[in-house]
């Protein structure tokens, strides 16, 4: 069980419970890696490659200057996808249009970096080459894979991962000479504190190892069932199964169908409701939340309420594990061999279809919402709540392409225009190729809305005539539907994209003819874009902001709390009071826009505020800091695989301010304090950058978060506010008392409360709010 140590590039992984054993395996690995360039830990599923592999990354850090990156793969299903991942995973967000190897290549280039992927066995088409390219472009990177069987490529060295030792009879002294009753009686301590290897229960514990194989998976669900079993009566169990299993294929490995055994014994364990909902939990990929499994789970004989039930049921069973991770919402993971466990039921219960359908409808709705909501408080909730179920929304995108469904996928991609432009411009161009073909030829509204925001992505991208060739379809589209939204969409694209042609008159004529049918609408998110680039306009013209486009951009980000978007607003405000000589007060909204980098990386808003920041620096005489500025936003842009040179107005101060740098401090100075400020992390980067130390999540955006319950948990705030007891509030929705205590437990996670009585008062608030009291 890991965590993932967020909002530091080359993240590693902590481990949450104890590493056992394995010294063998770790002195070879560790002297392996030191010998290649890469090596790859083979081994069945269960083995323990993926715990090995982090305890081997974490004691080598101090080898790799540039740091050790860990990029989990088993959720990726999307090979063409994999080098998008990886530079994911190392913080590069290339909005360049070249391909992704690229990116990668240019960032890595001489680092000392240790890349550790984690179970490539489903991508070993794509990830063999890959990794060959990636060793081949960077002459100091190592990587270190886990696989079930080898990827084949040049170089590779394979260690094969054993289970653990297991040593019985006149070869063991003691308890510790066994690394597998070593991890059985540690995880039999966890679930039973009053647990001891003892004389009576030593001979059945040696057993039970023996039995399993010393493979670690299968002896952490073992030792689970000792909360309902004594090992005696466990090992009769295992007895039982193992006779069953060994009428099965004997082609396969022995210690595949020891871990089947296992797998199908902990299945029969479960009751017929359990084993339907893991089943059907199967289809998640990377996690899920409880009110994602009560839409997908929930069907014919399992109803919604049904559902907390069987998800507690299966955790408490071992089956799915709770993450600990700081959030609003609990999250839960199934391990990859028992999702695909549950695949295989799936398919045999003729259900597949119809629950990926219910996946398919819950991942559209919740990007129906995130759209609705994008231009709100919630606007930064949604980017961290979308981030998180990425690989959700990838499954729900592929199954409707492959169903033949492209409208649905069609809108996913759409609704997630937002998302995609501002951190993940790479992979929204891929799905949007993949709609727009699967959609060739139609012209339904679906179509028309991708084509105009897929030619924004072109347009981010650097690549205009694709925009315009996306652009004119739009248009014709449009006006043969009498759409006149989408036509005030279209405008507004073909503005945007003229600015970046450097048409900034044209531009500014189409905008402000989208601005007027927008105006007519009250559309307030589109509004808000098209002011910005107003600004942006005057801005690349070199004409003061007469109008005050980038006040008033403020203004509304401000009305709407979208704080997200006010980062933006707040730097082209900068800017305007930079050029007008009000120093001091630009220097004030850099600093406010900059804040927001603490809950969320947006590089490109990052790049923008520093570089104006190391203007203001250049022009008090602050030469170095100025510098070091310079080179953090040079490595943010860079990080995007993108440069200033679409933005013609602000490569123009950054040239002229380095010109004067150079000459004040000599080139060797420079480029000296360029260096060292590039190797920050983003937030050291921006700790420099204010000038002030980091300080916790701010509480506007621990409400935002905390402030989205489903509808039930709305539900039972509201009866809690009419004072009833959790036994009343079961009666009147029908469900257990311990149903309403697990949603009362999440209303006080997620609003930040410790007593009923703030539930009762935030529910009285809410409730004003909705009728407009």
């Amino acid at each position: 069980m890991t965590e993932v140590e967020h909002g530091a590039v080359g993240c590693l992984p902590a481990e949450l419970t104890t590493f056992v054993g394995r010294r063998r395996e770790l002195a070879e690995a560790r002297r392996l890696l030191a010998q290649t360039r890469l090596l790859t830990l083979t081994g069945p599923g269960g083995v323990g490659k993926t715990r090995l592999a982090m305890r081997v990354a974490s004691d080598a850090r101090r080898a790799f200057a540039s740091g050790v990156c860990f990029v989990p793969l088993a959720a990726l299903e999307d090979e063409t996808l994999l080098a998008n991942t990886i530079a994911a995973a190392l913080g590069v967000n290339d909005q360049s249009g070249r391909p992704p190897l690229e990116g990668l290549t240019q960032l890595l280039g001489d680092r000392q970096t240790l890349l550790v992927l984690d179970n490539c066995e489903h991508l070993l088409r794509t990830c063999a080459p890959l990794v060959g390219k990636l060793l081949g472009a960077a002459p100091n990177l190592r990587i270190l894979a886990t696989s079930r069987q080898a990827l084949g490529t040049e170089g590779e060295v394979v260690l094969a991962v054993p289970p653990l030792r297991h040593e019985t009879g006149e070869r063991a002294q003691s308890p510790s000479d066994s690394e597998a009753v070593r991890l059985f009686e540690q995880r039999a301590t966890a679930v039973m504190p009053g647990f001891a290897l003892t004389d009576e229960n030593r001979s059945a514990v040696d057993e039970v190892c023996r039995r399993l194989d010393g493979i670690p998976l299968a002896i952490e669900l073992a030792a689970v069932r000792l909360r309902v079993l004594s090992v005696t009566e466990l090992l009769e169990r295992l007895d039982d199964r193992f006779a069953v299993l060994t009428t099965g294929s004997r082609a396969a490995l022995p210690r595949q169908q020891t871990l089947r055994a296992t797998i199908n014994w902990t299945y029969e364990l479960c009751s017929p409701q359990e084993r339907m909902a893991w089943a059907r939990l199967s289809v998640f990929s990377g996690g899920f939340d409880l009110e994602a499994a009560e839409q997908v789970v929930a069907g014919d004989e399992v109803g919604t309420g049904d559902v907390f039930e069987l998800v507690a049921g299966l955790v408490d069973k071992s089956v799915i594990t709770r993450e600990s991770r700081a959030g609003a919402r609990a999250r839960y993971s199934i391990l990859e061999t028992l999702r695909q466990y549950g695949l295989e039921h799936l398919e045999q219960s003729q259900q597949e279809a119809a629950t990926r359908t219910r996946h398919r409808d819950y991942y559209h709705a919740m990007t129906v919402r995130a759209r609705a909501e994008w231009f709100s408080p919630l606007q930064v909730t949604w980017h961290h709540r979308l981030a998180g179920e990425l690989a959700n929304l990838r499954t729900a995108l592929d199954f409707s392409l492959a169903q033949g469904d492209p409208d649905h996928a069609t809108e996913i991609a759409s609704n997630l225009g937002d998302y995609w432009m501002a951190l993940n411009l790479r992979e929204g161009s891929h799905w949007f190729e993949r709609v727009l073909t699967a959609t060739q030829g139609r012209t339904t509204a679906q179509r028309t809305r991708a084509l105009w925001v897929g030619a924004w992505m072109a347009t981010l991208e650097g690549d205009t005539d694709a925009a315009i060739v996306r652009l004119n379809e739009a248009h014709n589209l449009a006006q043969r539907a009498g759409d006149r939204e989408a036509v005030a969409h279209v405008e507004q694209v073909a503005g945007i994209v003229s600015l970046y042609r450097g048409e900034a008159q044209r531009a500014d004529a189409l905008l402000r003819s989208a601005l007027r049918s927008q105006r007519e609408r009250d559309d307030a998110a589109s509004i808000c874009v098209t002011v910005f680039y107003l600004a942006q306009a005057a801005a690349w013209r070199g004409e003061p902001d007469t109008e005050g486009w980038a006040e008033q951009c403020l203004t509304l980000c401000e009305s709407y709390g979208a704080r997200w978007s006010r980062s933006y607003a707040l730097y082209l405000t900068a800017h305007q009071a930079w050029r007008r000589g009000e120093r001091e007060k630009a220097e004030g909204l850099l600093r406010e826009s900059l804040r927001s980098q603490r809950v969320i990386e947006d590089q490109r808003c990052f790049a923008l505020c520093v570089e104006s920041l190391a203007w203001l620096a250049e022009e008090e005489g602050r030469h170095e800091r100025s510098a070091r500025l310079l080179g953090m936003a040079g490595a943010a842009w860079r990080g995007m695989g993108t440069s200033l040179k679409n933005l013609t107005h602000v490569a123009a101060f950054h040239d002229a301010c380095e010109t004067r740098l150079r000459t004040a401090m000599g080139d060797l100075r420079f480029d000296e304090a360029e260096r060292r400020a590039a190797g920050l992390s983003h937030r050291q980067a921006v700790d420099y950058a204010l000038e002030e130390e980091a300080t916790p999540p701010e509480e506007p955006l621990q409400q935002a978060t905390l402030t989205i319950l489903s509808p039930r948990e709305t539900e039972v705030a509201h009866l809690v506010r009419s004072g009833l007891s959790n036994k009343e509030i079961a009666a009147r929705l029908v469900i257990s008392p311990r149903t309403v205590e697990a949603h009362i437990d999440h209303i006080l996670n997620k609003l930040g409360f410790t007593s009923r009585a703030q539930i009762a008062a935030w529910a009285t608030a809410h409730s004003s709010q909705k009728h407009g009291e």
